[in-house]
């Protein structure tokens, strides 16, 4: 009975080696390790009479190019299998690889809409160990694969067809001896199905049981070998649609629903709320709804009083329709409960953006002679997803008193005296002003198309029985095309404002179709409107003519027409290319000699590779960078263009030292080096040295040593320099000066000429100061360090179970990070002198005010984490211990993680600050999974669970033990359950249901709200889960 499961759900599983189940750490997940199980299942069923030949492997795993019998990588590697894959019911890998300890700090498409790099939404970026995407290696085949996110080396895995994948290894620690440079924090292969027989389709459709997020996917991959086996030709084809959910379909998150912390209200006491709208200390935090700003409102916020009125918060009198404006509770900021501001939740995009994506994929072999093969693979993808963005808004529109639009009561109060159209008021004429937050403009939305071409042609083959070579071009391009609808022309938006009555007709029109001539003021906190870029653009254009006046007072004042004319499509346009040749020999020394111990593998190879990355932004950004004005919404922007070459040769080396001997069955020491000559950075060094000692059959010591690199991306070098504006903090002001370290003082009073305690020092200027931002073309190389420790225990006593315990510790040096100007000017003072920040900022010398500065990367940062994985498996066949025989076979898997360390300096000498245990980096981490067979059935049982993270900083408790309320220092361990069942039918056909989070855990309580002290600063996810909730899927695979 048990052989019939086997036959029908496990047929394509391959028979595991000894040294692969040595070297493999299982992922886990409900239906991933039932999968996993498989082979396992079909091994322990399955055993070759003894006087027949059993066939050794010759396995390559990643963490080495060397091919050699019975070889084992120092490095602990965990495996994904593609069954896995398709038996989690995810339709994206990434989906499920977030799940595995090392990779909890991943990005995937569901957890990007608040991201602050909205060019970011859609992507899947793999982190490994919490050190972030770009020092995450991810391969295809061994191979690069061309990155997904323009200036940088990230590979977005949504590319990866599901269907084309055999399994995905994970290598934790330095691997850039083997691969090359970026791989800091390890690698993560996917490795596709070769020689592929046969047809396989498989459909699945997935629903929330809340609503929302519906998901249809269905793929074809069909592969048939000719020649008596000698040719093989590949072809899939793949399709998944996925559906935005919004924050309506929670009522957790929709509108007016949200709980967000905020400053408590009672904490900011007074009668009158113009002055005392400051807290002294630290204010508590409480939840609340409804949330708004005190300054800008949907019809607008208006502003008659010439000193701002000072019975309001911020100074409003009415609201746009000629409303008096009603302040609510001010809780901090810019913010309030309740009253006329526009409530926060609207700012709100997609809690999961919509994605739709189809991969096309070919790819084959031909045997030449039975010693040499040409191989090549094919893919294309296409991947589009859409999601709101912020509105446009307005700080301060100078609206003239002669508008039409403009309500009575409003008018009244601005000509009286004291108001903003009286005598002697500062506007440029007499008017108001209006705080307005457009959503009546038309909604805002960001469309991005990606498609990626990867190709790679080859040859590999035998040189003799103990030496093969593979040599392989590989050419990579993403082409990205992101869309802002509803992108405000701003000449036009300011000129539909400044209505008038026509004398002639009595017909509202704008001002610029009677006189052309007349320049509308703008916004006059914001973009006010160049009379150069005017005349130029505007009424040289011919603009003037077709304008449609707007009613910006009140909501829905702007008619579709003039939304069509003020409004238009930004697109900018990126391309990415990468160019890799790689060819190397591996093999062992056995036609020449061997060591006592067997004969030494060895790899020798080089490799050469060019990226190109080039981003230009839409041709009124463009302009816009030229004249010095923001002609659009969008504003300002330069292309970037950047590419580098590098020269590489590597080698390894796995020598045996002994075996046999008591207590060492074997020894074995492996060597690997890299040599990288860069056209940006000149040249690197890496290495690798590890070891294994396997004491006996139960059990073998591993343990390895890294050096690693990663080089700076295009972007971090080839940033263009761009106008910015900042609001500087300067520390050596004399409220400030005492603030910093043990050197600020002595710094400031040698950079000033005066002694800022002594001298009152107010940097008067400090609110819009002009400088630039852009990429380091003087950066060096990352460098990591890797240690690694571990144990693989595989008892003889109790057949089917495997145990590991590693422990690893990366230590990252010279970190690449973009400082801003405050943290510049402020490391400059606090740190010993000289240093490199004080180059990147001026004074004046007259007044010693700061009035430039740099904003760049540097190489000054750095990174530790440490950490313990332990693994276990056990596959349990009651039948083999004489009882249960009907009751088919089980597979349990348990995962876990200890995270010890995880801190980050920001500057070489500054304090070293732990992330460990905030959101995304818990201190525990677990995942128990249990698969059970019977005949047709498989069923698949999943527990994922991460300890609970902290909300807020120890010093934060510490100083303040009331800040938040009880129960909500930290975020709720996550405890998710996933169950699928699958029965096989006719031999080939393959039924299945699942549910995700079947007991429905949501965000916790606040998780989705705004952050306490920003207005809009959104909380980037939720946590400790998604807000999907319960996810039930059903599906079909059939196999021909």
């Amino acid at each position: 009975m048990v052989e019939n499961v086997q036959t029908h759900i496990f047929r394509d599983a391959p028979m595991p080696t000894k040294p692969r189940l040595l070297a493999t750490s299982l992922l886990t997940s409900a239906a991933a390790l039932a999968a996993l199980a498989a082979p396992q299942i079909a091994a322990a069923q399955t055993v070759a009479p003894q006087d027949e030949p059993v066939a050794v492997e010759e396995l390559v795993v990643t963490g080495s190019r060397i091919r050699l019998q019975d070889f084992v990588a120092p490095n602990p590697v965990s495996t994904l299998t593609g069954e896995a894959i398709e038996r989690s019911g995810v339709t994206n890998v990434t989906d499920l690889m977030e799940n595995f300890p090392a990779l909890v700090g991943s990005t995937d498409t569901q957890a990007l809409s608040n991201a602050a790099d909205r060019g970011s939404v859609g992507l899947n970026l793999l982190n490994l160990r919490n050190l972030g995407t770009k020092r995450t290696l991810v391969l295809v085949d061994g191979r690069r694969h061309v990155a997904g996110q323009p200036g940088s080396a990230a590979v977005d895995t949504n590319t990866i067809p599901v269907a084309l994948i055999d399994r995905v290894e994970v290598l934790t620690g330095g691997a850039s001896a083997i691969y090359g440079a970026d791989g800091v924090s390890g690698v993560v292969n996917f490795i596709t199905k070769r020689n592929f027989d046969g047809f396989d389709v498989r459909t699945q459709y997935g629903w929330s049981d809340l609503g929302g997020g519906e998901e249809s996917f269905i793929s074809a991959l069909g592969g048939r070998n000719f020649m008596d086996g000698r040719a093989n030709l590949t072809v899939g084809l793949e399709y998944s649609n996925r559906d935005a959910l919004d924050p309506r379909d929670r009522d957790f998150a929709g509108p007016g629903q949200r709980e967000t912390l905020v400053n408590n209200p009672a904490d900011y006491p007074g009668e009158n709320p113009g002055v005392d709208r400051a807290a002294w200390g630290d204010t508590d935090l409480v939840f609340a709804r409804d949330g708004r700003y005190i300054d800008t409102a949907l019809g607008g916020g208006v502003y008659t009083r010439a000193g701002f009125d000072p019975n309001t918060l911020s100074g409003v009198s009415f609201v746009g329709d000629g409303r008096p404006w009603q302040d609510g509770l001010y809780t901090g900021g810019f913010s309030m409960l309740g009253g006329s501001g526009t409530p926060l939740d609207l700012f709100q995009t997609e809690l999961i953006p919509g994605l739709e994506r189809w991969t096309g994929y070919v790819g084959g072999m031909f045997e030449i002679t039975p010693d040499h093969r040409v191989f090549a693979d094919f893919k294309y993808n296409n991947a589009k997803t859409d999601f709101r963005s912020q509105p446009t808004f307005d700080y301060g529109i100078f609206v003239p008193i002669d508008n039409p639009y403009m309500p009575a009561s409003i008018r009244a109060d601005a000509l009286a005296p004291g108001g903003t159209a009286a005598a002697g008021a500062w506007l440029p004429a007499p008017g108001v002003l209006v705080a307005r937050d457009n959503f009546d403009l038309g909604e805002v939305r960001r469309e991005i198309e990606r498609e990626t071409f990867r190709g790679v042609i080859g040859f590999e083959g035998d040189l003799s029985s103990a030496v093969a070579y593979n040599v392989s071009y590989t050419y990579g391009q993403t082409k990205e095309s992101n869309s802002e609808l509803n992108n405000r022309n701003n000449l036009r938006w300011f000129a539909a404002i400044d209505a008038v009555r026509d004398p002639s007709s009595g017909e509202i029109v704008c001002r610029s179709t009677l006189d052309p001539s007349a320049v509308p003021a703008g916004d006059l906190f914001g973009t006010t409107v160049d009379p150069d870029v005017w005349n130029s653009l505007y009424v040289g254009g011919g603009q003037a003519g077709g304008c449609v006046p707007i009613n910006i007072f009140g909501e829905g004042g702007i008619s579709p027409e003039a939304q069509a004319w003020i409004n238009d499509v930004a697109t900018s346009e990126a391309k990415i290319e990468q160019e890799v040749l790689s060819a190397y020999i591996t093999g062992d020394s056995s036609l020449a000699f061997s060591l006592p111990a067997g004969p030494i593998g060895f790899v020798l190879g080089t490799e050469y590779r060019k990226e190109k990355s080039r981003e230009t932004p839409d041709e009124d950004v463009l302009l816009g960078a030229e004249l010095g004005y923001n002609i659009t919404w969008l504003g300002q922007g330069v292309a970037e263009n950047g590419q580098f070459e590098v020269h590489e040769l590597f080698g390894e080396l796995a020598v045996p030292i002994v075996r046999d001997l008591p207590f060492v069955d074997s020894l074995d020491l492996n060597l690997a080096y890299r040599f990288s000559d860069y056209s940006t950075i000149g040249t690197t060094d890496t290495w690798n040295i590890g070891a294994q000692w396997r004491v006996s059959e139960d059990l073998m010591v591993r343990g390895s040593r890294a050096r690693a690199v990663r080089a700076p991306n295009i972007s971090e070098l080839f940033l263009p320099q761009t106008q910015t504006f900042r609001t500087i903090d300067d520390p050596c002001e004399s409220d400030n000066v005492r603030a910093g370290s043990e050197f600020r003082v002595a710094n400031c009073t040698a950079d000033l000429g005066f002694d800022p305690t002594q001298v009152e020092f107010i940097n008067t200027t400090s609110s819009s100061v002009e400088g630039v931002v852009g990429g380091n073309r003087d950066l060096k190389a990352e460098t990591g360090d890797t240690q690694t420790l571990g144990l693989v225990f595989t008892p003889r006593f109790a057949p089917g179970l495997s145990m590991s315990l590693d422990y690893y510790r990366i230590t990252l040096s010279d970190a690449v990070n973009l400082f801003t100007a405050n943290t510049i000017i402020e490391s400059c003072y606090d740190l010993e002198q000289p240093n490199d920040f004080c180059g990147l900022f001026t004074r004046d010398p007259g007044t010693q005010f700061v009035d430039s500065f740099q904003e760049y990367s540097v190489n000054v940062s750095s990174y530790e984490t440490a950490g313990f994985d332990f693994s276990m498996q056990y596959l349990l066949n009651p039948a083999d211990f004489g009882v249960m025989r009907d009751v088919g076979t089980f597979q349990f898997n348990l995962t876990a993680n200890r995270l010890t360390k995880l801190e980050f300096v920001e500057i070489d000498g500054a304090e070293a600050s732990s992330e460990l245990g905030y959101a995304g980096a818990p201190k525990w981490q677990a995942n128990f999974d249990v698969a059970w067979a019977w005949n047709d059935l498989l069923v698949n049982y999943g527990f994922n669970w991460f300890d609970e993270t902290k909300r807020f900083t120890d010093e934060r408790r510490a100083a303040n033990p009331n800040y938040v309320p009880d129960g909500y220092w930290t975020w709720s361990p996550r405890e998710t359950h996933d169950i699928q069942v699958q029965y096989t039918f006719q031999d080939r056909h393959q039924a299945y249901a699942g549910v995700n989070n079947f007991t429905n855990q949501l965000p916790d309580r606040g998780s989705t709200g705004t952050a306490s002290t920003g207005a809009a600063a959104f909380i980037e996810g939720a946590s400790p889960v998604g807000p999907m909730g319960r996810y039930f899927y059903v599906g079909l695979k059939s196999s021909f």
